[in-house]
């Protein structure tokens, strides 16, 4: 039994890129738990490390910030290649259907795709119903009435983003709906 489990030439695209969706699928689930237990446990964990001198407090110091940096890194990550392989897989060859789950992945798969570009518009909507800006950082909040040049700016700003955002995820998703819609 080979320590990296390689393909199997019976094995069709479609199956391996569902098999690494929910190996990512449950790396992002493990990851993300840990990760919120984590920060929300820092309090009790820094000053156990703090106490420690010399080479051990580097040592400790050096794995938490570590752990600290790769455990949403590792959740994130996981996620969007669950999206990603678990989408390809709906478009690619496979031995067994599941139309209902298939349906669920493209829809999951649109959501993330196009939610960058929603939150774009949902920021322009609520800029012109509230005559009001804001962009966290720097802390900047543009008001219609008293800065009518700057809010604009920042409308426009939104507006590029979400068009930029929407283009790239219909780039990727055009082939796939047009291609059955074709067929």
């Amino acid at each position: 039994m080979p320590l990296i489990p390689q393909a199997q030439d019976s094995a069709l695209a479609g199956d391996l890129a569902r098999r690494r969706a929910g190996r990512c699928l449950v790396l992002s689930l493990l990851a993300t738990p840990a990760s919120i237990w984590l920060f929300l446990n820092l309090d009790t964990i820094w000053p156990k490390i703090m106490v420690l001198e010399g080479a051990t407090f580097m040592i400790g110091a050096t794995v938490l910030g570590t752990v600290l940096a790769l455990t949403p890194l590792a959740a994130g990550i996981g996620f969007l290649l669950s999206v990603w392989y678990g989408v390809e897989s709906v478009y690619l060859p496979r031995r067994g259907r599941s139309p209902l789950l298939d349906k669920g992945i493209v829809a999951g798969g649109l959501l993330v795709w196009f939610a960058p570009a929603l939150a774009a518009a949902a920021s322009i909507v609520m800029g012109l119903i509230q005559g009001r800006l804001h962009f966290t950082r720097p802390p900047r909040d543009y008001f219609m009435a008293t800065d009518p040049i700057a809010f604009w700016q920042g409308i426009g700003f939104w507006l590029i983003m979400g068009t930029l955002f929407g283009m790239l995820a219909w780039r990727y998703w055009r082939n796939k709906l047009l291609k059955k819609q074709a067929a």
